[in-house]
């Protein structure tokens, strides 16, 4: 996980020292949830979002990609903030480092065959050239980088590392004050995304896990796409136990999203018009006070904790 680049600098406000309190956005999903903020980002004047509030997208690195499970999301965040605060940085983070440099800089395509042949590669060297496992922690940074860089060299037509091992490293921990700013977590409360059974619940384990550390969780049940939803005039003919059920009504498509192609045809879930979605922002924020906000009562129940946090940017009273 890392900060989206454009967004890794903290700045002040207007001629006073006071400085943004920012607001970590991490999501579950990795299209619908960002596309949706980014539009807020770019409209933040017209959605009222309080200028002292900088936003903060959180990307998933090359080992997270796909993940669902909200525990294991929020693991790894902790994981990286300890790894922040501490400077004890494991190779698996190392790796996920090298992979980010190569698609910021735009040496490594989006090929997924071309990426897995460079973290098998990255692998390789952890196993056979430097024997550690991936959840060693590195004892000289800058100097297994280096080391990084010689043997990738070796083994791939690509030489970039060697002379950029600074720019590698530089800037990588992300840059939670947690005196001043609020990491939020945008889950979804699908079949699929908690893992409950005798004695193990883990959405009582996250939700637990965030109130004591003051994280935000903003949690759309059954998902993203209800909250989209809201944002309709007329939801009066949604089916509250086929939503809190979401059944597939098609071969790739639960009911959920069915009923918001139904009312926008050409949405899609990474491309879709988020302008008019911000235009009715405030439609959305009433239509959720009709549906459950409770964070422990989501866990079974339809509803949305994400006008909450819409209100929060706003600097309303919640």
């Amino acid at each position: 996980m890392r900060e989206k680049k454009t967004f890794a600098k903290r700045t002040k406000i207007r001629t006073t020292d006071e400085v943004n309190k920012k607001y970590f956005l991490v999501y579950e999903g990795s299209d619908t949830e960002d596309l949706y903020f980014e539009g807020i980002q770019e409209q933040r004047q017209k959605v009222g979002i309080d200028p002292l509030i900088e936003l903060v997208p959180i990307v998933r690195s090359y080992s997270e990609e796909g993940w669902s499970n909200p525990k294991k999301i929020l693991d790894r965040m902790l994981q990286y903030l300890q790894e922040s605060e501490t400077g004890a940085v494991s190779y698996e983070t190392l790796m996920n480092w090298i992979m980010d440099y190569l698609y910021e800089e735009e040496i490594l395509k989006t090929s997924k065959v071309e990426s897995k042949n460079m973290w098998e590669t990255l692998k390789w060297i952890c196993q056979e050239k430097l024997q550690v496992s991936e959840s060693d922690i590195v004892e000289n940074l800058n100097e297994t980088c280096k080391q990084f860089a010689v043997y990738f060299k070796e083994a791939s037509t690509i030489d970039a590392l060697v002379d950029n091992v600074p720019r590698i490293i530089e800037n990588r921990a992300i840059t939670y004050d947690e005196n001043v700013d609020k990491i939020c977590f945008i889950f979804d409360r699908d079949r699929d995304s908690f893992v409950a059974h005798s004695g193990k619940n883990q959405y009582e384990d996250v939700l637990n896990i965030c109130r004591k550390r003051k994280f935000g969780f903003y949690l759309t049940n059954p998902c993203f796409e209800f909250w989209l939803l809201l944002h309709c005039d007329d939801i009066s003919d949604l089916d509250e136990d086929m939503l809190l059920d979401n059944p597939k009504v098609r071969a790739k498509r639960r009911y959920t999203e069915q009923k918001l192609r139904e009312k926008m045809p050409k949405y899609r879930k990474s491309v879709y018009d988020t302008n008019w979605f911000i235009e009715r922002i405030n439609i959305a924020i009433k239509n959720e006070k009709n549906y459950c906000e409770n964070e422990e009562e989501l866990e079974h129940s339809v509803g949305s904790r994400v006008g909450i946090l819409i209100q929060e940017l706003r600097g309303e009273m919640v």
